[in-house]
């Protein structure tokens, strides 16, 4: 995937309902890394990140993994729209 930096990108990920909560917690304190969104109708969770800091988002996400387990599925260009 060619990534462009003043795009913005999804990204869904696998994690159990009752950790979103704790997720939500940790994003807040990386200011503006990552918009966490929705539950999809396949239970992934929807996170938006501006392109030029897709890189960064995905090492924090490995990096917190360990106390909030999760895993990147899918990542795809933002269609514009929530």
């Amino acid at each position: 995937m060619i990534l462009d930096k003043f795009k913005e990108y999804d990204l869904y990920l696998k994690i159990k309902s009752e950790q979103i909560h704790t997720l939500c917690y940790i994003v807040e304190a990386e200011d503006n890394l990552m918009n966490i969104r929705h539950l999809s109708k396949g239970g992934l969770l929807k996170i938006i990140v501006p392109g030029d800091m897709l890189n960064e988002s995905l090492k924090f996400l490995k990096s917190i993994s360990n106390v909030v387990p999760l895993k990147v599925v899918e990542i795809c260009e933002n269609p514009g729209h929530t």
